[in-house]
């Protein structure tokens, strides 16, 4: 059932005939015709009866006119309350995450907002997971993206939002010769890494503790150099074939779509992380803030569902398609 069956099933109704509904809605009378046939089909009652005349309601089709007359004027209530919440959303958004997540995001996230919330206007504060926690912590910013599961006592909301993978990337065409036979790996056990030279983000990061942690219980000691400043930096430097580097797919995702780098899978054990979404406790009241809260969970479902991002989507509200929208999310 849908809103365009319970138009045209009121028009009918009102006009007395399909014919006088095809005028007033202009709308063929076949198609009409069709829309009515499925509408009783998928309620197995029979709601007209036909005749040379027109139509006329059964029973069980007056019965139902009450309930479609109550279900437009609750949808008419609704789309006229989220213009009123969209009109409210507005304002600057300050939204702190690392490069690898402002990677994946921001375009599709800056293209949505500027569709569905015009108003609003969205600043990225791009920095390494500890300057994200620092900047939350200390109410510089709005939302964040970040990976410690300590920063919810700051936070009005707080969820995890996905688990993502963990790869080891390649160039196709590596230049180093120690690369070439691994080049062809699907994939490598950890323990494997510690016989390559990685480049490894500042220590301070979030990526480079979680991989330490798992070289000690693995027993092995992993070789490193210090990564470029900028992640495009190293991941063009990868991509030439001098280098390799562990990231998630939201950092590669542009350059895997092209063929310039390859991941290979870790196991024994896989590499994972979570990525946590958290609100200001100082912002919760703040439409505007509620809307690209709203939207990222949104992007994030939609990036995880089209390969962009790879791993365990762990918040679930936007991974079915569903009528409730992020206005209505907003607006409740």
């Amino acid at each position: 059932m849908n809103t365009k069956q319970l138009e045209y099933f009121l028009a009918t109704v009102e006009q007395g005939s399909i014919s006088g509904a095809s005028k007033v809605l202009d709308v063929a009378q076949p198609a009409i015709s069709l829309q009515l046939a499925n509408l009783e089909h998928e309620l197995k009652i029979k709601l007209f009866e036909r005749n040379f005349r027109g139509v006329s309601l059964t029973h069980a089709g007056s019965q139902f006119e009450e309930h479609a007359r109550l279900i437009l004027n609750q949808i008419n209530t609704a789309k006229l309350d989220l213009i009123g919440q969209q009109t409210k959303c507005k304002g600057k958004v300050i939204v702190g995450l690392s490069q690898s997540l402002c990677n994946v995001l921001s375009v599709q996230l800056q293209t949505e907002l500027e569709h569905r919330f015009p108003n609003v206007e969205l600043a990225f504060r791009v920095g390494p997971s500890y300057m994200v926690e620092n900047w939350f912590a200390e109410q510089q910013i709005d939302i964040a993206l970040c990976y410690n599961t300590d920063l919810s006592k700051h936070a009005a909301s707080s969820l995890p939002l996905i688990s993502e993978n963990l790869y080891l990337y390649i160039s196709p065409r590596p230049k180093n010769p120690s690369y070439s036979e691994l080049s062809l790996f699907g994939s490598i056990p950890f323990e494997s890494l510690q016989d390559y030279e990685l480049f490894m983000p500042d220590r301070r990061d979030a990526l480079p503790k979680l991989l330490e942690e798992q070289a000690q219980k693995s027993g092995i000691k992993l070789k490193t150099r210090n990564a470029f400043g900028q992640l495009m930096t190293t991941l063009h430097y990868v991509s030439q074939g001098f280098g390799l580097a562990i990231y998630p797919s939201s950092a590669t995702c542009h350059l895997e779509a092209s063929h310039q780098i390859r991941a290979i899978n870790i196991t024994e054990p896989e590499l994972k992380r979570e990525v946590y979404l958290r609100l200001a406790e100082h912002q919760h009241k703040n439409p505007a803030v509620a809307a690209v809260f709203e939207l990222i969970r949104e992007t994030a479902a939609n990036l995880h569902a089209d390969n962009s991002w790879r791993g365990e989507l762990l918040d679930n509200k936007y991974q079915q398609p569903s009528v409730i929208n992020i206005e209505s999310a907003v607006a409740g």
